[in-house]
């Protein structure tokens, strides 16, 4: 014997349909959720590798571009901005060399000098390396000699100095302090670890955030 039966699968089909879309938007969600967690892991650790000098610039540098079901974007990324000038931020996590803007050397401040009173002060404003604008000049002899503001000067190769004190009988002043060292190319470490930050970060908080998302 022979029956012959239909069955209407539309809702199942229907069902099926939602639960796929479901998933979707769910996954988007705990993706962006576990990106602003990583976002703020990244910049706590910023605090814990380095004396943060301005807080606000650093942690903005430390970017998210969410995941979107509308726009058929199934990834999330965190990321560090790279299009700010001379900023080395991301060169911290491979290591490199600090390559001079002009010249041939960096000008490092000297912690504990008028240009950074303290580490984790900003050089002072008017003894920045812009602002002493240092230039050469020929002496009589025809030497020359690189002199700046607020009684600055630089001896090539090895750094910037200060005049300071009031000039003695000989004419001289009375001390003379270093202010920043020239350095060909300075090293900087690989301590950043960003990677390894985001995959700890995202390995403890996308099962939870995807979960919540879902049960929603």
């Amino acid at each position: 014997m022979r029956i012959n039966a239909q069955f209407d699968t539309s809702a199942l089909q229907a069902k099926g349909f939602r639960l796929q879309k479901k998933i979707a938007y769910a996954a988007a969600q705990a993706l962006n959720d576990t990106a602003l967690d990583i976002q703020l892991a990244e910049r706590a650790n910023l605090d814990r590798k380095f004396t943060v000098r301005k807080a606000g610039f650093f942690y903005r540098l430390v970017k998210v571009a969410f995941a979107s079901v509308k726009k058929d974007k199934a990834f999330a990324e965190i990321y560090i901005d790279t299009t700010k000038k001379n900023v080395l931020l991301s060169t911290f996590e491979k290591g490199g060399v600090k390559q001079p803007i002009k010249g041939k050397n960096v000008a490092v401040p000297i912690t504990g000098s008028p240009a950074r009173p303290s580490f984790r002060s900003p050089v002072t404003r008017a003894l920045t390396f812009a602002q002493l604008r240092l230039r050469m000049h020929r002496t009589k002899t025809n030497k020359r000699q690189w002199k700046g503001q607020k009684r600055t000067f630089l001896i090539p190769n090895l750094g910037v100095f200060q005049r300071t004190g009031t000039k003695a009988g000989s004419g001289k002043f009375s001390t003379t302090k270093l202010l920043y060292r020239l350095k060909p190319a300075p090293l900087l470490k690989a301590t950043l670890e960003f990677i390894k930050v985001a995959r700890r970060e995202f390995a403890e908080r996308w099962e939870k955030n995807f979960r919540r998302r879902f049960n929603r």
